[in-house]
């Protein structure tokens, strides 16, 4: 029998686990599609669901993302829209920020999980205003040239799979995109919502980064940025093989069939799925919060 209602789980053990999969299964689809990782979508759904303490669904969530970065990151770098050399530049940032937020969460907010789960609403609200403002435009072609981004020829071309067009674009705002990227590697570790909220719209907005390019590019760097984290909440105690597992299936099935059907999705669709599934988690999160959802 699956113990899940050791955490809570107010379904009964069979419905908990059915759920939970389906549950999984969506957030590894979704957050694949969008390049934001799963954890944005799942950690929600597991404290509003499953009552789980919200350092457990943090957790859970981390070792999720790691487990499907590995498992779909190959296909991701052979599709061609991986920016390599732009992924390993923000990634610098991103591990030191991971690394950060899940030492702060596992240390001074270890018996303040209302915290983590209030601040999930801002970042989330944040991810979804940056996705929201973003040009209608994919890349400018006259964007003003970034001398680091030159220097370590950031730039790239890459064939969108839905025009079938070859398309070049010129990496700028190194400065503000490595910003974004500590901010979200601080996300990732203290709330294990995955860098991608952050990165995906930064790169977009602000560093002249087509969206595909930019969400392809995202969901191979984030394993990276929740590797460091769940490394820490391990080590805490707060990684339970029991919650993990079906979680971590799931999503990597969910990923594996969003990287046979995004190519099919405009990248407008993507953005409007991406703000109003934001939307609503805020939302529902707030909810929780003050009580007046069970």
């Amino acid at each position: 029998m699956f113990p899940f209602g050791t955490f809570g789980g107010p379904y009964g053990p069979f419905w908990d686990l059915a759920i939970l999969l389906l549950v999984s299964f969506g957030a590894g689809l979704i957050g694949a599609l969008l390049g934001v990782g799963g954890g944005l979508f799942l950690v929600p759904a597991l404290v509003l669901l499953f009552r789980i303490d919200v350092h457990f669904a943090i957790a859970a969530s981390l070792v999720s993302v790691v487990a499907t970065t590995t498992g779909t990151a190959a296909n991701r770098i052979g599709e061609g829209r991986v920016n390599l050399r732009l992924g390993m530049f923000l990634e610098t940032a991103t591990a030191l920020g991971g690394l950060l937020g899940a030492i702060v969460s596992v240390t001074i907010l270890a018996s303040h999980g209302q915290i983590l789960l209030f601040a999930l609403i801002p970042v989330i609200l944040i991810a979804a205003a940056l996705m929201a403002i973003g040009r209608r435009r994919e890349v400018y072609r006259r964007r003003p040239p970034d001398r680091l981004a030159e220097r370590l020829r950031l730039s790239g071309t890459y064939v969108d799979p839905y025009t079938h067009l070859l398309e070049e674009y010129r990496v700028t705002g190194t400065g503000p995109g490595l910003g974004f990227s500590a901010l979200a590697g601080l996300a990732s570790g203290l709330l294990g919502v995955g860098g991608g909220i952050f990165k995906v719209p930064a790169m977009n907005a602000f560093m002249n980064v087509p969206f595909r390019v930019a969400a392809a590019t995202s969901t191979v760097m984030i394993g990276v940025t929740a590797t460091a984290g769940a490394l820490v909440y391990l080590f805490a105690g707060d990684v339970s093989l029991v919650l993990v597992a079906p979680i971590a299936l799931a999503v990597l099935g969910g990923s594996y069939l969003a990287i046979r059907w995004g190519p099919a999705w405009p990248a407008k669709r993507l953005r409007f799925l991406f703000v109003g599934i934001l939307v609503i988690a805020a939302a529902f999160i707030f909810l929780r919060g003050v009580g007046w959802l069970a």
